[in-house]
């Protein structure tokens, strides 16, 4: 099962990266659809008798992993970054998740400052940010864990607003079309919690 969810993880964020290539893209996205077709028949089997045997699945502990991001004001047309900053990252293998934004408010930009261990920008999946969608999929390479202290700096997420003075735009995170997911190094499942934010147009 943990081979299983590493497995989802890397082919969400290859099929989030190779929209430049369909070839490769619809490859990526027949992969995930498989796994998740036998994934989906598998419970599909268990739940019809409950004698039958089912797949094991990784324990959910009483454990949260919260992500804050910040909020930000900034005049029309110009760049401005969110922090994005965990507390509760314990022992952690394996992140992901969603940020979503309404794309006729805001223009994505870029991830800057990423300061998590393994994180780079090819676990981001900006493919498709111009519908408002950003997904992340992180695995700790050496699968050892990572601890952070309250409140650390994972990365920062810019947009420029399109909306004028006086607007408010949120940025959120969401389980959409990435999934909330959090691994720790025993192969337990964490809750998920996020803190959403927002960005302010003044003059």
């Amino acid at each position: 099962m943990f081979m299983k969810t590493l497995s989802f993880l890397i082919i969400t964020l290859f099929f989030f990266q190779c929209g430049g290539d369909s070839s490769v893209r619809e490859q990526a996205k027949a992969e995930a659809e498989q796994l998740a077709k036998a994934t989906s028949a598998s419970n599909t089997l268990a739940n019809a008798d409950p004698k039958a045997p089912t797949t094991p699945r990784n324990p959910v502990i009483n454990e949260t992993l919260t992500l804050a991001m910040g909020n930000s004001e900034v005049k029309a047309g110009e760049t401005t970054c969110l922090p994005v900053t965990a507390t509760g990252f314990t022992d952690l293998i394996g992140l992901q998740f969603s940020i979503r934004w309404e794309r006729e408010e805001l223009d994505y930009v870029k991830v800057d400052n990423l300061e998590l261990t393994d994180l780079g920008p090819q676990n981001f999946g900006d493919t498709h940010s111009e519908l408002g969608v950003v997904a992340l999929s992180w695995i700790h390479q050496s699968l050892q864990g990572v601890s952070l202290p309250p409140d650390s700096h994972l990365f920062d997420i810019c947009f420029t607003p399109k909306v004028k003075a006086g607007g408010k735009v949120d940025v959120r995170f969401e389980d959409r079309p990435v999934a909330f997911e959090v691994i720790t190094v025993k192969e337990e499942l964490m809750q998920f919690s996020g803190k959403n934010g927002q960005i302010k147009v003044v003059n």
